[in-house]
């Protein structure tokens, strides 16, 4: 149970200045409803060191009558229980009314119940006074659920957070934080329209379905899961390292081809393949093709079976795809082109965040980023779509993708509203790279099998998903050319 560790702290700590969200004993939290939040500032905080420790005290035995009437009324809470539907608040009293209307929107249109996962602390507590290496010390993680929440939690809250769709950054670590807006470098010169029709078409058309489709029913078959903390996750790793080597064996002699993993400490790398003229100049600026290599079956992460052919095996084929056909035909860019295939994404982005870090140190300059996650379903009965992603994206970019979805390929693009830490495109974005990311759908329409042991080949549209590796092709070109 994720509240069943003593050892643990009593109450989880919020980061610095976040918003809190509270547990709240007179709503029913197996109901997946929603408790009262408690935001910094809704009511007067002790200023002094006195006050807060009288508050504390006063908190904590607050807390104690509150467990206490909680289980002298178990049963029935547990009869309320029974009733799951948001419209049973008026028979649990008028607080759980008054919750529901007070938790912010953006986690009200996810649906899920950050209050059963996260559990308050007392607002006399000063969180920013929490000393950083303690809370690590203690096995909890800094997780965002959005640019002003984040909280201390343990790994079985992260997994309640995966399991109620609520999306999150780990920021333990604050790889991105300290270039988070702004990188430091002068923006690449990006087109505003398609310009290599002649050069883009051709190398689309070697787009292969067959092919595709034998490197995915391999990858998404070979490992039980490519969990990042698991010995099959960094298989799955070289796996696809050993593949992006036996592709670059066949470069033409114009240009480079090199292919390496980023370690991790978790064991599971990231991989990086590369594309360049021969000579060309280590300041020019890259372009960057992205995908997650990583799966999970958010019933059991570790051992649970997790194909995660949409997630993220299709993006993962998209771009494998693209770089087997530039490197076959002997394509030659002006600016070189990298596949990335992040390990740990479903941990909350820790492989792009370790990476973009790494360049942010470097001073790599990037043209441009271009991350696809789940783009192999096509639900039926409903029309084809190039989902573009309309937030935590650069918006310049984003309209030369939308133009290049209405170049190249035969199907319309719509915005996708994705949300906080969506995917890896995310961490590109908060370190001030442009960054733009395309998905299968809109999100009423993306699969939904994904994260589970039926996220496999037999529910991907080969021909939807052909369509993602053409647009990549010309992504691809476009920039590397321009």
């Amino acid at each position: 149970m994720p509240f069943g560790n003593d050892e643990k702290l009593p109450f989880f700590i919020p980061a610095d200045d976040a918003v809190v969200l509270g547990h709240d004993n007179d709503c029913d939290s197996n109901d997946h409803g929603y408790s009262h939040p408690h935001h910094r500032g809704s009511r007067p905080r002790p200023t002094t060191t006195a006050a807060r420790k009288t508050a504390a005290v006063a908190a904590a035995v607050a807390a104690f009558l509150l467990v206490a009437a909680a289980v002298a009324h178990s049963a029935l809470l547990l009869l309320l229980s029974s009733s799951p539907s948001s419209s049973s608040s008026s028979a649990r009293g008028a607080p759980c009314a008054d919750a529901v209307a007070a938790v912010p929107a953006v986690l009200l249109e996810r649906r899920a119940d950050v209050s059963d996962v996260v559990a308050a602390i007392p607002d006399g507590i000063d969180a920013a006074s929490v000393d950083h290496d303690e809370m690590i010390a203690r096995g909890l993680r800094r997780i965002a659920t959005s640019e002003t929440e984040e909280w201390w939690l343990d790994d079985d809250q992260i997994l309640e957070l995966v399991r109620h769709n609520i999306r999150f950054m780990d920021v333990t670590d604050q790889d991105i934080e300290p270039a988070a807006g702004s990188n430091g470098f002068v923006a690449a010169a990006q087109p505003t329209a398609p310009a290599f029709q002649s050069i883009v078409k051709p190398l689309a058309a070697n787009v292969s379905i067959p092919t595709m489709t034998s490197w995915l029913t391999e990858y998404s078959t070979t490992f039980t899961t490519r969990y990042y903390k698991t010995a099959s996750g960094a298989k799955a790793s070289d796996w696809i390292t050993d593949k992006a080597k036996a592709v670059a064996s066949g470069a033409k002699s114009t240009v480079a081809v090199t292919v390496k993993q980023f370690a991790h400490s978790w064991g599971q790398p990231s991989i990086i393949a590369r594309i360049e003229a021969v000579g060309t100049d280590k300041s020019t600026p890259i372009v960057v093709l992205s995908a997650h290599m990583d799966s999970i079956n958010q019933a059991n992460p570790m051992t649970g079976v997790s194909p995660g052919a949409d997630d993220d095996g299709s993006a993962s084929v998209n771009i494998f795809e693209t770089y087997r056909i530039l490197v076959a035909t002997g394509f030659v860019p002006k600016r070189p082109i990298e596949f990335h295939w992040y390990a740990a994404e479903e941990g909350g982005l820790l492989g792009s965040q370790k990476v973009v870090a790494d360049y942010v140190k470097n001073g790599v300059a990037v043209a441009g980023v271009y991350h696809m996650d789940m783009t192999g379903y096509q639900p039926a009965n409903k029309a084809e779509v190039i989902a573009v992603g309309a937030d935590y994206v650069d918006p310049t970019l984003t309209k030369f993708l939308q133009a290049l979805v209405g170049t190249y390929s035969d199907v319309a693009w719509k915005d996708l509203t994705c949300g906080y830490a969506c995917s890896d495109h995310a961490t590109w974005t908060k370190a001030g790279f442009p960054t733009v990311f395309s998905s299968e759908a809109q999100f009423s329409d993306i699969s939904p099998y994904y994260h589970t042991k039926n996220d496999d080949v037999s529910h991907i549209s080969w021909s939807h998903l052909a369509k993602f590796s053409k647009l990549c092709v010309a992504f691809a070109v476009e920039m590397s050319l321009f």
